[in-house]
């Protein structure tokens, strides 16, 4: 309350109408996921790879994965999403796919899901496959029980290159 000239009553009660500032929000946690009995549980992480970003070589996540990138290998993962604008040119291995963008080589996957705007070069071994109509696939699809344990067909060996006889040899 106010005195006789504007100035604060040191003797006067506390103003009732009067908030005290909230403290601020705690970050938000990230998701645990489970862990083996005995270790300490770690948060889950989301692999992810722009549309800005090409990389030539093998990706393994254990987690899930986003990808909107050029990806030139193989890509192995929980759940990989192949995004928009996206292209991977190598093997795709998970438990599920779901592909927006564009895949040439072979899906080995529990789960795939061919979306509108995705589209597939190559074979596909699943256990449950989706396809939306305007979704490109051209290749062959499998129904297989166990599609991540199938192993890839190895790539035929050229034959050896004869050799040309050299002196050497002719001695």
């Amino acid at each position: 309350m106010l005195g006789m000239k504007g100035k604060p009553d040191p003797a006067a009660p506390a103003a009732a109408n009067v908030v005290a500032p909230s403290p601020p929000a705690p970050p938000p946690r990230p998701r645990v996921e489970p862990s083996a009995p005995g270790a300490p549980p770690r948060p889950e992480t989301i692999c992810s790879i722009g549309s800005g970003t090409s990389i030539v070589g093998n990706i393994v996540c254990d987690g899930p994965a986003q990808f909107y990138g050029h990806i030139e290998g193989e890509v192995r993962g929980s759940d990989l999403l192949i995004g928009e604008g996206a292209e991977v040119v190598g093997n795709v291995i998970a438990q599920e796919v779901i592909i927006r963008g564009r895949v040439k080589g072979t899906i080995r996957a529990v789960r795939v899901k061919l979306q509108a705007t995705g589209a597939v070069e190559g074979d596909i071994f699943h256990r449950a496959l989706s396809i939306e109509d305007s979704a490109l696939f051209e290749g062959s699809s499998r129904r297989v029980e166990n599609p991540i344990d199938t192993p890839l067909k190895a790539p035929d060996k050229p034959a050896p290159r004869p050799q040309l006889a050299t002196a050497e040899t002719n001695a």
